[in-house]
């Protein structure tokens, strides 16, 4: 099932499109040292502040200005919005913002688009307008346009305007961890690992877990086996080292599918249920032979309940929590021999 946190975006209220930025401001924290929300009553313009330096609003800074508008972004809350920033700025309010991004999942008009699209008309179309949208549209008072404010817009860099639509949104990094923390979305599939993708050679990082395999193996037929072409070669066994590698590698994929869509929490409880489905059963097989107390907890592994969105969504495959269990093995969790 495909993603489809873009329609989530649009049931948002106002508020809620606010309170998701600000948490995804905190999210990328290598890239803002701070962030605001300012009250409504007193946003003059700003929505949501990711700042770059400790200087706050005499550094760098952007602004994030959410428009949850049931109709696409018009060109009078267009200019009100930028002729907000403007003034502020001219009152000594704050300076003006290295970036100013209009999160509106509606997209914006043509006109509007035309004029993020090529930034060198905004200048002109702000001042040629001012007295139509900004002149009564700011303050209960009216805010003419002066020559300051007039040479403040004409010297800004415009390019650094942008319009982000839901689906783009989306794409942001770390955004689609900050909705999955808040809201119930089947997060999608992950990539499955077939036999034919297990590497010939084994990596060293799987060498603990692999080499524990050989002894099972070797323990059930009890004969040493010398090296892992020797295991592969076998006919019983040889199938199951294959294919245990194949969970282990898939369990792998996994992981790196989510972590940049899924808060890391979500993503580590699913080891955490396995270990806590099995653990008990692998400790009351202590004396057991190795290749049935292996066996046993594949099988108990697999019908382990997950929980969060992944669980909800039943998007852990068997082979997933089976190689959550290799990895367990692999780094001394819960060692097969």
């Amino acid at each position: 099932m495909a993603f489809n946190e873009d329609r989530q975006i649009l049931n948002l209220t106002d508020s809620e499109l606010e309170d998701l930025v600000k948490k995804w401001l905190a999210k990328v924290a290598d890239t803002y040292c701070g962030f605001e929300r300012p009250t409504a009553s007193a946003d003059m313009g700003r929505d949501a502040v990711g700042f770059l330096s400790a200087r706050r609003y005499d550094g760098d800074w952007h602004n994030y200005q959410c428009k949850h508008l049931k109709a696409p972004l018009g060109k009078a809350e267009f200019a009100t919005e930028l002729g907000k920033i403007f003034f502020y700025a001219a009152q000594g309010e704050f300076t003006l913002p290295t970036s100013y991004v209009f999160v509106c999942p509606n997209s914006a008009v043509r006109d509007v688009k035309k004029m993020i699209d090529r930034p060198s008309l905004i200048a002109d179309f702000l001042i040629e307008n001012w007295d139509t949208y900004c002149l009564n549209g700011i303050t209960t008072t009216p805010c003419p346009l002066t020559p300051a404010l007039r040479t403040v817009i004409s010297a800004y860099t415009f390019e650094n305007v942008e319009l982000w639509k839901a689906s783009e949104l989306v794409e942001k990094p770390q955004m689609r961890a900050v909705l999955h923390e808040h809201l119930d979305i089947d997060p999608g599939e992950a990539p499955r690992v077939r036999v034919a993708d297990v590497p010939e050679n084994v990596a060293d990082e799987e060498s603990a877990y692999v080499t524990q395999l050989m002894t099972v193996f070797a323990a059930a037929r009890d004969t040493p086996f010398n090296s892992y072409a020797e295991v592969i070669a076998d006919a019983t066994y040889g199938p199951q080292i294959v294919n245990a590698r194949r969970r282990y590698l898939e369990r792998q994929a996994f992981r790196r599918h989510f972590r940049d869509n899924l808060p890391a929490g979500q993503i580590d409880n699913v080891d955490e249920d396995v270990h806590e489905t099995v653990i008990d059963r692998y400790h009351a097989l202590g004396t057991a032979p190795l290749y049935e107390r292996l066996t046993q907890i594949m099988g108990v592994a697999s019908t382990a309940q997950v929980t969060g969105a992944l669980g909800r969504h039943n998007r852990v495959t068997p082979s997933v929590k089976q190689g959550a269990c290799h990895h367990f093995a692999n780094v001394g969790r819960m060692p097969w021999a």
